[in-house]
């Protein structure tokens, strides 16, 4: 069709105020909006055949399932979230278990240090060491069963004399009733005293350190 200066054609009208930007993504109210204008600018004498718009009905129900299907997934996401944090919350005031070998040492109070052992034990040696890695006290047990095992330390030096309050550490050695070495594990445990809710992973303030969720083996309530 001949246009005339200074006339624009309604369907090119239409179709060019419906389309939506090239830089946002097409929902479902912009598909409505393209097929109505698609069916206003239609010409009568070749209509859409009932096939080809019954295909575009079900393009259009397809689209709006899905944008529903997203929908609900993020409500799912920020509840699962929201839970998340509140369990994480609920771990201040507790007392914690983790992979590790650190205690958190009060002076005039003992300590649970546990670990797993690999195997049956005839004899086990525990070290402890201070801040700064000098070996302050040696515990020596008997035979003890595979897997998990503790005993109290009571904060004494190799000398009985009181130690300070600070962070330790300890070693724990075992030998089998052959003499050879066993696999030892050992774990820390400490109070949780905050949280810090970081991205993709939360953490337990543990002893002063940050402590990963995930890594907590155990939660105990502090008498």
């Amino acid at each position: 069709m001949e246009s005339i200066p200074g006339v624009t054609s309604a369907s090119s009208s239409k179709t060019a105020s419906s389309a939506p930007s090239a830089d946002k993504a097409m929902g479902k109210d912009d598909f409505l909006k393209l097929l109505i204008a698609q069916l206003g600018a239609q010409d009568p004498l070749d209509p859409m055949g009932a096939q080809d718009f019954s295909a575009q009905l079900a393009q259009f129900s397809g689209l709006e399932q899905m944008t529903n299907v997203n929908t609900n997934l993020e409500k799912l996401q920020k509840q699962e979230a929201q839970s998340q944090n509140t369990s994480v919350i609920n771990l201040i005031g507790k007392t914690v278990e983790s992979n590790g070998n650190t205690i958190n040492h009060k002076s005039g109070s003992s300590d649970i240090l546990a670990y797993s052992l690999g195997g049956d034990a005839e004899s086990i040696k525990i070290e402890i060491y201070n801040a700064t890695g000098d070996k302050v006290d040696t515990v020596k047990l008997g035979s003890q069963t595979k897997g998990k095992n503790q005993v109290a330390w009571d904060g004494l030096n190799s000398q009985g004399e009181l130690l300070a309050a600070g962070n330790y550490s300890f070693a724990v050695r075992a030998e089998n009733f052959s003499g050879l070495p066993i696999q030892v594990n050992t774990f820390s445990s400490g109070l949780v005293t905050d949280v810090v809710f970081g991205e993709g992973e939360n953490y337990a303030i543990v002893n002063g350190k940050e402590l990963p969720i995930d890594s907590i083996k155990r939660v105990s309530i502090t008498q």
